[in-house]
């Protein structure tokens, strides 16, 4: 039997370097021939039965059991992967495998890499300016997502653990809040809100704060405005130092991008004043909408 190369031993190529630093990689790297094409031009039956050469025993029955147990083609493969060892050319197969195989069986069972994927490509329809395809994209995580929280999960903050992506959910579900609201989709951004607070109460309270705030916003612009002035008084009952309500409450009547929208410049001035008698820290912000509502009172005039 040949002597096996240690990593910290000379290089056999003479370079005088440690096998780790010279060869090695570069053996490793070359050993690496697998890719998601490559493997995807397999068939089925062969991408099983290379899995079973491995010592990795599944089939497609067992294969359909397994992605109830998993919630991304990643974890499957680490699964298979963990009781034996494989080298790099080997574990790129097997990961590339799981993808595969997933997206062919099935496809209706929505992995970590399916939403990831749909999350960045809503993301890249906001920067192009379309912003509803983005949000129906996001609508679409959203549904998926929810069957994945448990009653234990209080906090978006505990929900993270069900999703490995680019995004982390505690920025995407505030950039979803806020996105739902610029495509004027109205509706689904006050039963998207109301779905946050009721399964995560105890999130942030900036979060729930904000989610709030965003369903009032809601209700105000499908024109049930009695009920979004109610939510905005009680906001402003439990939340009377904060510089945002007064601004999101008053800036109703007078900031709108509805052609129709007549403005109430008493109505937002009241409010705005309201937050200016508390002498809050931020009330900068207020003065700046004052200002602003006075120039827009003298060009409609």
């Amino acid at each position: 039997m040949g002597h096996k190369i240690g990593r910290n031993d000379p290089c056999p190529c003479g370079s005088g370097k440690k096998y780790k630093k010279c060869c090695l990689t570069k053996i490793a790297v070359a050993a690496s021939s697998w890719d998601m094409d490559k493997v995807g031009s397999m068939s089925t039956e062969e991408i099983f039965k290379k899995l079973n050469t491995m010592d990795i025993q599944t089939d497609q029955d067992q294969f359909l059991r397994d992605v109830h147990n998993f919630y991304s083609a990643s974890s499957l493969a680490n699964h298979w992967l963990r009781p034996i060892g494989l080298d790099i050319a080997e574990v790129d197969f097997v990961h590339y495998a799981a993808v595969i195989l997933w997206e062919r069986l099935a496809p209706h069972i929505i992995n970590d890499e399916m939403i990831d994927h749909l999350m960045q490509e809503g993301y890249v329809e906001l920067e192009r300016g379309k912003s509803t395809i983005g949000c129906h994209y996001w609508l679409t995580i959203w549904e998926s997502l929810k069957p994945r929280f448990t009653s234990d999960m209080r906090s978006i903050l505990d929900a993270e653990i069900v999703f490995a992506g680019n995004q982390k959910l505690y920025n995407w579900t505030q950039d979803m809040e806020m996105e739902l609201g610029n495509a004027d989709l109205h509706e689904d951004r006050i039963k998207y809100c109301r779905e946050f607070c009721d399964l995560f109460p105890e999130s942030p309270e900036s979060v729930i704060l904000n989610m709030k705030m965003a369903e009032a916003e809601g209700y105000f612009n499908i024109g049930e405005r009695d009920k979004a002035e109610t939510m905005f008084s009680d906001l402003q009952q439990e939340h009377p130092d904060s510089v945002w309500v007064y601004c999101r409450w008053g800036d109703l009547f007078v900031f709108s991008r509805n052609h129709d929208f007549v403005p109430d410049y008493e109505k937002a001035d009241k409010i705005y004043r309201m937050a200016l008698d508390r002498n809050l820290d931020e009330e900068g912000d207020v003065t700046d909408r004052i200002r602003d509502m006075k120039k827009m009172q003298k060009k409609n005039k």
